[in-house]
């Protein structure tokens, strides 16, 4: 950002390890914490999400499909209410989790990671929407060169490829 001449804008990431965004997770949920680490944070002016994996990850292979459509309307929500308060919203696609040895991976996980993903992307709802898993992911799979090692986590080098992937301008409007 700052290479970019955007100086103007701060940072707040509430990102939590193992966290998921309906139930389960090493933490509050999402959903019992987005109002408080977002959107009544004094000076907001985006909401971004990207969440989801835990969500997926640990769901039973079978229902991750229905699950699709809860985390779906935790995004709509999310969304309305953001919009509410005038801030732009960003959504971020789930990036893929499915390897050998990984417990994430899943056919109905995928299937449902596919449908959030393109609800994302072609839904309209989000002001901005970035595909993430396009940035890293090669289909079912993190890349290689962007894989930390256990098929869900990116590396350093994914990271860094997904920050020089996401579009700055909307912080120029």
């Amino acid at each position: 950002m700052q290479r970019e001449g955007i100086t103007n804008v701060g940072v707040c990431n509430q990102a939590a390890g193992g966290n998921a965004m309906l139930s389960g997770g090493l933490g509050p949920t999402l959903a019992s914490r987005y109002r408080r680490d977002a959107i009544e944070q004094p000076g907001v002016g985006w909401v971004m999400v990207f969440e989801g994996v835990n969500d997926l990850g640990n769901a039973a292979d079978g229902s991750a499909t229905q699950l699709a459509d809860r985390i779906t309307a935790l995004y709509k929500t999310i969304i309305s209410e953001s919009k509410a308060k005038g801030y732009k919203t960003i959504g971020a696609t789930i990036t893929p989790f499915n390897g050998q040895g990984q417990s994430y991976s899943g056919q109905g996980r995928e299937q449902a990671r596919l449908k959030i993903n393109n609800w994302i992307m072609t839904s309209g709802e989000f002001d901005l929407a970035v595909d993430f898993s396009k940035s890293i992911g090669n289909g079912q799979q993190l890349m290689a060169a962007y894989d930390g090692g256990d098929h869900l986590h990116p590396n350093v080098a994914g990271y860094t490829k997904i920050a020089a992937d996401f579009p700055l301008d909307i912080f120029k409007t």
